[in-house]
């Protein structure tokens, strides 16, 4: 029989403290598990996806936007480089993350925009993609040996006629801008320039320089300028819609006669679908700002032969369903199928 002590002891008032304690132990752990689920974002490192090489002119531009993130948000940014197959590993990637905001992309213009039309297999849609803004677009000069006669392109494409077997371009990869956009001149124009791929600007500059091919189109960056400018190449017009301020001389497509290309080459950042609206709005804001600053555009985006371009997120998909019309008209023009 138990005493009056014991009964005491597991009584009402027993529960009752027990239950308090309890109570007031679990909402402490809750309380704690709340605060740092609520953390705001960001509360740990983003990984940002480049599908290009690592090294090149696009790297160093993630890296550095990567460097601004940072700054402006707080925490660092690790690139990943995910190259190959027309840029669309990256895009698979990126497809592939979890759209929590700790994976940012940075696309291209053949990621969204050109692809889609090129390609029955790909593994990802524009829609898998959320536009964040848009970082920079460049344009290309239309690049000749000095051993190439003529000082014009009508003059260039008198040649090509005579001499298909010796109009050879470089492309930076089958199904790239520079592909395309060379055929659409030779469609356009009727001159006969053969197609030679490289795996990227380095080897075919390589071949330029050593004959294998007579022309390239690359983005005027310094070396390229300097080339021009020093007497070492020639080039005959800007690839694209509107004269560059740092090659004044040089004639746009439109000036030469021929209809506009109206396709530019851009590259942007992205985020998986789904990642949540406030993360996209507050990364977009991070990068805008990052760069609008003029000593980051002198040294990593106007350096490199490309123009600032920053939009929000909304203004960029606007942007995008225009461009996919755009690049639609290039591949058709070019006659370039890779189904």
């Amino acid at each position: 029989m138990s005493t009056p002590a014991e009964i005491t002891f597991f009584g009402p008032t027993f529960f009752r403290t027990s239950c308090l304690r309890f109570c007031a132990a679990a909402a402490l752990l809750t309380a704690g598990l709340g605060g740092s689920l609520a953390q705001p974002y960001p509360n740990r490192p983003v990984k940002l996806i480049v599908p290009y090489p690592a090294g090149g002119p696009t790297d160093a531009l993630a890296r550095a936007l990567g460097e601004g993130f940072r700054e402006k948000l707080g925490q660092v940014v690790v690139v990943e480089s995910r190259p190959g197959a027309n840029t669309s590993i990256g895009a698979q990637a990126c497809k592939a993350s979890e759209p929590d905001g700790y994976t940012l992309c940075m696309l291209a213009s053949t990621t969204l925009s050109v692809n889609p039309h090129l390609y029955d297999d790909l593994r990802y849609t524009p829609a898998d993609l959320a536009p964040i803004t848009n970082i920079a677009s460049a344009v290309a000069v239309f690049m000749t040996r000095n051993d190439v006669p003529g000082k014009t392109f009508a003059e260039f494409i008198d040649w090509s006629k005579k001499n298909p077997a010796k109009a050879n371009y470089g492309s930076f990869g089958v199904g790239g801008e520079t592909h395309l956009m060379a055929e659409w001149l030779n469609k356009k124009t009727g001159a006969r320039m053969t197609h030679v791929p490289f795996t990227g600007f380095a080897p075919a500059l390589i071949a330029f320089d050593g004959g294998e091919i007579q022309v390239m189109m690359p983005v005027a960056i310094p070396m390229i300028i300097d080339r021009i400018r020093n007497g070492e190449a020639k080039a005959l017009f800007v690839v694209g819609d509107k004269r560059l301020a740092v090659l004044p001389d040089l004639p746009s497509i439109p000036e030469l006669g021929l209809p506009p290309i109206g396709f530019t080459v851009w590259f942007g950042m992205f985020a998986p679908a789904g990642t949540p609206k406030d993360i996209i709005e507050k990364v977009s804001a991070a990068l805008r700002e990052t760069v609008a600053d003029k000593a980051f555009q002198a040294k990593y985006i106007t350096a490199s032969g490309m123009t600032a371009v920053t939009n929000t997120p909304a203004e960029f998909a606007a942007f995008l369903k225009t461009d996919d019309q755009q690049a639609a008209d290039l591949v058709k023009t070019s006659g370039v199928t890779l189904k």
